[in-house]
């Protein structure tokens, strides 16, 4: 009887148990949109990816992205915001390779600390970059093109989306190693930069390789000099790699990454970290908005990114070193 009566009653537990709501944090979220910190001005290559992704996330959700554009003093702004924003899950930043890696090497007194400050949620993309020249500079190669500013050495103006970022780091990176000469002139994103190209204003820049430059390019409204990495960019083929340019190897990944402020429940960032990785894995997301936006996805988990820090920060450091990038006051 004292048996069954147990059994009776371990039954009626388990049943209870079956039908406790799940925790609040897993059940409920998110129950609200999210703001999604980005760091440069709208139009550039990551603000469309992050709206991209906040149609996917509201299809999965029910919820929307909603995105604030926090630009200027090398994705800094938009970083502090996100290290002061509530550790709730409701608001996320993304983040870059200038911001995360190369910022502590290039910037005094930075407002933020990249190791302690934020959660990593996943590395969405890796860049592709092309190095692009004016057609009012008489060169077609890189070897023509250093040849042209040796002997004309202030009429060579390029751009960069803020001191210290890659944009910047890769075309100091290419005048160390080839004599090149040119003048830097920051801007606080793509679209400004690209106006600027468009004026004459600058004449060489080395942005992500989207499809305005893509067929910018290809039309023959500019030069493909060379793209960054170890294999040619399908987009571009025609453009050689650095070191068919005739410049050594250079490891160097130009990723962007989703994080959110230190402290941030991990339920709910793995819950943000899995709906991201979702959907740039999806075949029409993944040629409409990555490979022909000038990326190769990643989306790896919360603690693959945190793992691969370490060596994007060794890498940065390294390039600024080789560019001999000057630190910002």
């Amino acid at each position: 009887m004292k048996a069954v009566k147990f059994l009776t009653c371990l039954a009626g537990c388990l049943a209870g148990l079956a039908t406790m709501p799940a925790p609040v944090a897993a059940q409920d979220f998110p129950s609200r949109q999210v703001r999604v910190i980005v760091p440069f001005p709208p139009g550039g290559p990551l603000d469309v990816l992050a709206r991209a992704l906040g149609e996917g996330f509201r299809a999965r959700t029910g919820q929307a992205f909603i995105i604030d554009n926090k630009a200027g003093a090398n994705t800094v702004i938009g970083a502090t915001a996100c290290k002061n924003a509530a550790p709730d899950g409701y608001t996320i930043c993304m983040l870059t390779v200038s911001t995360i890696s190369i910022n502590p090497f290039v910037e005094r007194n930075l407002s933020y600390d990249p190791q302690v400050d934020f959660e990593p949620i996943t590395n969405m993309v890796a860049a592709r970059q092309v190095l692009v020249l004016s057609n009012s500079v008489p060169a077609k190669i890189l070897s023509e093109l250093v040849a042209y500013t040796r002997e004309n050495p202030d009429k060579l103006n390029y751009a960069s989306f803020g001191t210290g970022g890659a944009a910047h780091l890769l075309v100091e990176w290419v005048k160390v190693k080839t004599g090149l000469k040119a003048t830097h002139i920051p801007f606080g994103g793509a679209a400004p930069a690209m106006l600027a190209f468009e004026r004459g204003d600058v004449q060489l820049f080395d942005p992500v390789a989207t499809p305005p430059i893509v067929e910018k390019i290809r039309a023959g409204g500019a030069k493909g000099i060379l793209v960054h990495g170890t294999k040619r960019n399908p987009e571009l083929p025609d453009v050689p790699t650095d070191t068919e340019a005739g410049l050594p190897p250079l490891k160097f990944d130009n990723w962007f990454g989703a994080f959110a402020p230190a402290g941030t429940p991990a339920d709910r960032v793995a819950t943000l970290s899995r709906a991201i990785a979702e959907i740039m894995k999806e075949p029409q997301f993944l040629q409409k908005y990555i490979h022909t936006a000038g990326f190769d996805a990643i989306g790896n988990s919360p603690a693959e990114f945190r793992a691969s820090l370490p060596e994007y920060r060794a890498q940065a450091e390294e390039l600024v070193k080789i560019s001999a990038a000057p630190a910002s006051k």
